[in-house]
């Protein structure tokens, strides 16, 4: 599913829930500014500063399920819109949906939400300058095997996807390449480095790297230390490599 269908069918999936008697703590610990401003606007016109207060309140002092569920498509689609870059991170969203206990909601629901998190991913590792790391992956591996992320991530075609996999290779190759990606206490190892062995991988580094010599030194010596890394990954003969 497409990002923008993705988007559009969690609003409509959640559309039947409302801010109908929605509560909030009195004893001076939630702002009544705060409580304002998630009340000054539309659903699709909140901007992060007028819900990162009743986000990281929501469920326990401020408002129940239902009222979470009808915020929740404006905080996954703004969460989208920050890159991994806003206050409230997949990683806060992931703590309220398993407080919520998200996965005995409605199948739809879950749907929803599954549908737009791979949607969100593929999104993520193809838009410029994307920033992602290793907590990264762990986060959307809460709601899908690490294998089924990485089978995504096309190094052949797109020029942000690939820019991003090799800044995100340099700063954590190493370390996964000696001990693995580790992900709730199961390390995973080969799901990650048959990324490395798409094809024409180091000829495409080659190409990438002759380009960037010439506008981006910074980013040319990541992608010759990169290409050195791998090159060095396949020499060892890892069995991933092995036909």
């Amino acid at each position: 599913m497409k990002l923008e269908e993705a988007i559009e069918n969690l609003y409509q999936v959640f559309s039947k829930y409302t801010t109908s008697d929605m509560y909030y703590c009195d004893c001076g610990c939630i702002d009544e500014n705060d409580v304002k401003k998630l009340a000054s606007k539309k659903l699709r016109e909140l901007g992060e500063d007028d819900f990162s207060s009743y986000h990281g309140s929501a469920l326990y002092t401020w408002g129940d399920i239902e009222h979470y569920k009808h915020f929740l498509p404006r905080i996954l689609e703004v969460h989208n819109e920050k890159n991994g870059k806003g206050l409230i991170g997949l990683f806060e969203i992931i703590s309220k949906l398993e407080y919520a206990e998200w996965e005995k909601w409605e199948s739809n629901e879950i749907k929803a939400i599954k549908d737009f998190i791979f949607a969100d991913w593929n999104s993520f590792i193809n838009k410029q300058n994307s920033e992602i790391g290793t907590d990264d992956i762990q986060y959307y591996s809460f709601f899908f095997k690490p294998e089924n992320l990485f089978g995504i991530w096309d190094l052949t075609k797109n020029g942000n996807s690939f820019k991003n996999f090799v800044k995100f290779f340099y700063y954590n190759g190493t370390e996964i390449i000696n001990k693995g990606l580790k992900i709730k206490d199961k390390i995973y190892d080969k799901e990650f480095l048959n990324l490395l062995n798409q094809s024409e991988l180091l000829d495409k580094l080659e190409i990438e790297f002759f380009k960037a010599d010439e506008v981006d030194k910074d980013y040319a010596e990541k992608i010759s230390i990169v290409t050195q890394m791998i090159e060095q990954e396949k020499t060892v003969g890892n069995n991933v490599y092995k036909k």
